[in-house]
């Protein structure tokens, strides 16, 4: 049970970006880790929908095909990197359209407390009547966040989440998107940069390079001294936290790749 891609594919400018990869994401959250051009932020886009692929999509053993319309809008949330907006709703109209396939022309009284739920949830309530044009680029971050998670997906796809999020925020957001990973027993698939706070998080993590799978496990299978110097070109070292996560520590730029 869970997501799977299975012989996914994609291009641009006859260049391939993605190169027959097969992955299966289990219920929890996966960190996807990689450098730069990696193809990190092309390949949650094609399970997004977001690019029209080739291979296969199936989620609980279920062939889903791209034109099911359905399953995207209503199982799917994807959160993309970029995060700005000139909208003149205000944080609480923001993030009761997260809502949109089940509004109507009247909001009733139990998606009103839904909605105020969720502010309180991530912090925002203080900010639910400001227009969304006067916010950080952190508070959009997660204004946006509680949009996508308010019409409760099976599957969460956040597209590199902590940019523009203070230390607080970065602990906030990920703090909460585990507790509703758990809770709702969610697919949630976080692209990240942030190594150390992939293994601290993350249940599994997919390591990409040139468009490849290089690697996809548990954090202390994937984060190796191997991979770090084979996909970054950075010396390391690992080692383990007392709660049983690795820890890397980098030391100098690899000299032999």
């Amino acid at each position: 049970m869970g997501l799977d891609i299975l012989n996914l594919s994609y291009s641009y400018a006859s260049k391939f970006s993605l190169s027959d990869m097969s992955i299966h994401f289990n219920k929890g959250i996966t960190a996807v880790i990689g450098p730069n051009g990696a193809g990190k932020s092309t390949m949650i886009k094609c399970i997004a929908n977001i690019y029209k692929s080739s291979g296969q999509l199936y989620y609980n053993d279920e062939k889903i095909h791209s034109n099911n319309k359905h399953f995207f809008e209503e199982k799917v949330s994807y959160l993309p990197q970029s995060s700005q907006s000139d909208a003149t709703i205000t944080v609480f109209e923001a993030v009761l359209l997260g809502l949109m396939s089940s509004l109507t022309f009247h909001v009733n009284a139990a998606q009103l407390k839904v909605v105020d739920a969720m502010l309180d949830l991530f912090e925002l309530t203080p900010l639910a009547q400001r227009r969304i044009f006067e916010l950080s680029g952190g508070q959009l971050q997660m204004v946006l966040l509680a949009q996508a998670i308010i019409k409760d997906p099976e599957i969460l796809i956040l597209d590199e989440p902590l940019n523009n999020l203070d230390i607080h925020r970065q602990f906030s957001l990920l703090n909460q998107t585990t507790k509703l990973t758990r809770q709702k027993e969610m697919v949630t698939i976080i692209v990240m940069h942030d190594i150390n706070l992939a293994a601290r998080y993350a249940d599994y993590i997919v390591t990409m390079d040139n468009g490849k799978l290089y690697s996809h496990g548990a954090p202390n299978e994937v984060i190796t001294k191997e991979m770090l110097k084979d996909i970054y070109k950075i010396e390391s070292n690992i080692h383990m936290s007392s709660f049983g996560y690795p820890i890397a520590e980098f030391v100098d730029v690899a000299i032999n790749n």
